[in-house]
């Protein structure tokens, strides 16, 4: 009688323990890991483990950040637990803007000065990561002259239309001993140009009209993203370019002030400074684009 209880209590109880591994598996995420070999207790892990990973929705623009970012994407962020879903913007405005409402959680595609600009302009408080991540250089480009000596008077430039892009625009001019603008000019402005021996027209314009007007004007003053996506190279075609020096330009994650201990926003910003992002950055645009160190 012993005998026919105990194999009994035996079924029983491997019933019980078959009808609890199932469960598990049709659970998303119940907090545990079960770390048994068998098929099913397998398939549960894996679904615990797909449902513990955080979503995240980052705001780029499409060259070099939303490049680099789905390098991260496909490269990094599984292993570190992070869902990246990117959305692409080709306007700076439409990005804040879709921060500023909730749409997305952080973006990556400015720098700390444009970020104080925009913020100040449209009342809207953010917060930049450091240390940044790349630099997309300045440069002057022309599709008529191969240097800056060739330039006419009263020739026609164009140069980023937001405050922070034009005074890197005119540094690289005044570097070039094109122009010369008053001493300690932050940020500096075509108001602030004192010595202007071709007479210069220089007139501002949004960053995203300066490739497509590029042939239509003696010099532009591009950032770096402009040029990559139109496939010139910065390091050579440029006739004068930024200096890499000051990392005061380079972008970087931003996100609503009050969010930056977000969990999974500070993890963004961990993989994107990763050794491999910047090798990857270096490999890629070989120059054009500066990874921060």
């Amino acid at each position: 009688m012993n005998i026919k209880i105990k194999r009994r209590f035996f079924v029983i109880a491997a019933a019980s323990f078959i009808a609890t591994v199932t469960s598990c598996s049709s659970q998303q995420n119940n907090g545990t890991t079960n770390t048994a070999t068998t098929p099913t207790a397998t398939t549960a892990a894996n679904t615990v483990a797909t449902a513990a990973k955080e979503k995240i929705k980052v705001g780029v623009s499409p060259v070099p950040a939303g490049e680099i970012l789905e390098f991260v994407k496909k490269n990094l962020a599984p292993e570190a637990g992070l869902d990246i879903e990117i959305v692409t913007f080709n306007d700076p405005v439409q990005n804040n803007t879709a921060l500023k409402d909730g749409q997305i959680d952080a973006n990556y595609f400015q720098h700390i000065p444009f970020m104080e600009d925009y913020g100040k302009r449209k009342n809207l408080k953010m917060y930049a990561f450091t240390p940044q991540i790349h630099l997309n250089p300045v440069g002057i480009f022309s599709k008529k002259y191969k240097s800056l000596a060739e330039v006419p008077n009263k020739a026609l430039v164009t140069i980023p239309d937001d405050i922070s892009n034009a005074h890197r625009a005119l540094k690289v001019l005044e570097e070039a001993k094109v122009i010369k603008l008053k001493p300690n000019a932050q940020p500096a402005s075509p108001k602030d140009i004192i010595e202007n021996p071709k007479n210069l027209q220089i007139k501002e314009i949004p960053g995203a009209q300066a490739i497509p007007t590029l042939p239509d004007v003696d010099l532009a003053g591009v950032t770096g993203n402009w040029v990559v996506q139109s496939g010139m190279k910065t390091d050579k075609d440029a006739l004068a370019i930024e200096s890499a020096q000051n990392p005061l330009y380079a972008v970087t994650v931003t996100t609503l002030a009050g969010k930056e201990n977000d969990p999974k926003i500070q993890k963004l910003h961990k993989l994107l400074r990763d050794d491999k992002v910047k090798q990857f950055i270096r490999d890629k645009y070989q120059g054009a684009v500066l990874p921060i160190p």
